[in-house]
């Protein structure tokens, strides 16, 4: 028999769920059919928004999640196909002959069952709120972003998409996710354990500040304690920060999302006018008012020249050395997106994952310490992971 100890099991966890956040998981039209006629119809997840999606949620053993984009037949760069999902949604995965991913258990996230209801507006619950993994509410408070209107959007950005095409409303209240919050975890206790809260960016000053101050005062009359995250862009107004914190948020997003400065000009037009130096002075000031290990930033990959990978190794110490928790992922395509999206390096980004975590060992960041959002999440990328293997590895 061969024993795996912990640190063999966190390094197989991670080579793993590299490979899924990469190059995703295929499923063949034949499995789908078999499934179908057990009874199994095959949800795919959903399609818009504004960061990763198109994919589902999957979860290890040691309850690591991962939110993977799945392929019907084809995907030259993924090495694992989906043979078979029994009962208790445990997933028989193949992996492809050659490939250096160990095979490993592997559970599907049911779809919830609240998702099918409606609130007293008569408005689907899933219109509303979503399940990212098993713990995690989340939505969108508002969704339009002004740079859709100069089509200065971020070129990996589908925001809007998922309303137009009906997939969720405009704005939501905080008495809609009260309901949703309530609902959910009448389904299962473990449901919208925290929630994450987005907004794109709005016409106004405070670019939705006041808006979300209004959603979390109505969602703290409810529930006082239920940890809570928020993204912004930088305003122009830093005393947001303590308003938006004294109101009841837990955690806060400030998002570079590409630290090649020529590549973040091309793919994003309307954010590039916002300096670096402006997102330091925000991350400090946030840093000020939600402490040490809730503050973080997304970083795509995929966009990176390899010419330039010192300069954004030295960037990305930069951040963490701030007190920034960086949420590393790889760039994904979006239904609607018109941009082609590039691949990243499942062997690059396990690399660059293992770095960021030995950045945040040496400058004291812990991201298992994270109360709330995407870092508590980390279906979509493996910082957490990375983390818990040095710590172990020492």
């Amino acid at each position: 028999m061969i024993i795996i100890t912990s640190l063999q099991q966190l390094k197989h966890i991670l080579r793993i769920k590299v490979e899924l956040l990469c190059n995703g998981v295929i499923i063949k039209e034949e499995t789908l059919d078999r499934l179908k006629n057990e009874g199994h119809i095959f949800n795919f997840g959903r399609k818009g928004g504004a960061g990763p999606a198109g994919g589902r949620y999957f979860r290890f053993f040691n309850g690591s999640i991962a939110n993977v984009p799945i392929y019907i037949d084809k995907q030259p760069n993924s090495n694992l196909v989906i043979e078979d999902i029994d009962g208790n949604n445990n997933v028989k995965l193949k992996v492809k002959e050659g490939s250096n991913v160990p095979p490993f258990p592997l559970q599907l996230i049911p779809v919830p069952d609240f998702y099918s209801l409606k609130n007293s507006e008569e408005i689907p619950f899933q219109k509303i709120a979503l399940m990212h993994g098993n713990r995690t509410l989340a939505t969108t408070i508002n969704q339009r972003c002004r740079y859709w209107r100069s089509n200065q959007q971020c070129k990996f950005c589908a925001l809007e998409f998922s309303l137009s095409t009906g997939a969720t409303i405009e704005q939501k209240s905080g008495e809609q996710m009260v309901e949703v919050i309530r609902t959910a975890r009448e389904e299962n206790k473990d449901f919208a354990e925290h929630l994450t809260l987005t907004i794109g960016t709005t016409e106004n000053p405070d670019k939705g500040m006041s808006e979300y101050l209004e959603v979390i005062r109505d969602i703290r009359k409810s529930y006082p304690s239920i940890p809570i995250h928020i993204q912004i862009e930088p305003m122009q107004d830093l005393s947001w920060y303590s308003k938006i914190h004294a109101v009841g948020a837990n955690t806060i997003g400030i998002h570079l999302e590409i630290l090649d400065p020529e590549k973040r000009k091309e793919i994003c037009p309307g954010k590039y006018f916002i300096s670096f130096t402006t997102y330091i002075e925000h991350w400090k000031k946030a840093i000020e008012f939600f402490g040490k290990n809730q503050v973080s930033t997304f970083i795509l990959t995929g966009f990176d020249r390899p010419d330039k990978e010192s300069d954004f190794r030295e960037k990305l110490e930069e951040i963490v050395k701030i007190g920034v928790l960086p949420l590393i992922t790889p760039v994904r395509y979006l239904t609607g997106v018109d941009y082609k999206i590039p691949n990243t390096s499942s062997q690059y980004f396990y690399d660059l994952i293992i770095h960021a975590a030995k950045l945040c060992e040496k400058y004291g960041l812990d991201p298992t310490k994270n109360q709330a959002g995407c870092i508590r999440c980390g279906g979509c990328s493996a910082l957490t992971d990375a983390f818990k293997l040095i710590k172990t590895s020492f």
